[in-house]
């Protein structure tokens, strides 16, 4: 399931290359040319959610034995991040919808709707940074207790541990400071971005230390 990041991944790179940087109407035109492709990259948001939960389900089938509540917490705190994505994605949805409309409508028409689409598109922004919050924690607890319990080596899961922290502090401070969104954002999710996958192999491919 660490390794399912990689669809959301493509949805957002898939979903960019779409929309581009170009005008309101030359965008919803491009978005209605390749409609089919862009709602592959919202599928790929929605496969990546659900993973969330089945990730979280199945580090607490793991952890519940260093600690339950801990585990209990983080688990919720997953399952509130993969809530918050499924909203994201529907809002992905409604841009798509505007954008489809757009090539339809008259000029003035088309400025409302640009408007409507940036509203949406700004409500998507914010409610993927607050998912990234619950991120954070969910995966600071997860983490913690890999490292309490000596499943993991060591430094994998300081790694993950800080990685986690990090990209949670920087995420709420995205919210606060709007204008450097887009340098903290990139910055602060790159360690625990990295830290994942190689988590995911060690488990993948070593398991486990049963023994520990």
């Amino acid at each position: 399931m660490y390794f399912f990041t990689v669809f959301d991944v493509t949805g957002v790179l898939i979903i960019a290359r779409l929309t581009g940087s170009g005008s309101f109407i030359a965008t919803a035109h491009a978005v209605a040319a390749s409609e089919t492709v862009y709602r592959i990259g919202l599928i790929c948001g929605v496969i990546g959610t659900m993973s969330t939960i089945v990730l979280a389900v199945a580090l607490y089938a793991i952890l519940r034995e260093i600690d339950a509540n801990l585990a209990l917490i983080a688990v919720l705190f997953r399952v509130a991040e993969s809530t918050i994505g499924g909203v994201v994605v529907v809002f992905g949805f409604v841009t798509l919808r505007i954008y489809l409309d757009a090539g339809n409508a008259g000029q003035a028409a088309g400025t409302q709707m640009s408007e409507l689409a940036g509203l949406v598109s700004g409500a998507s922004l914010i409610g993927t940074n607050v998912s990234v919050v619950f991120f954070g924690v969910g995966s600071t607890i997860f983490f913690y207790l890999l490292l309490r319990s000596g499943y993991i080596p060591r430094l994998l899961a300081i790694w993950g541990l800080i990685g986690s922290i990090v990209c949670f502090i920087a995420f709420l401070a995205s919210l606060l400071i709007p204008q450097a969104t887009e340098l903290l954002t990139g910055v602060g999710g790159l360690p625990v971005g990295i830290a994942e996958p190689i988590v995911g192999a060690w488990l993948l491919i070593r398991g486990i230390r049963s023994s520990a």
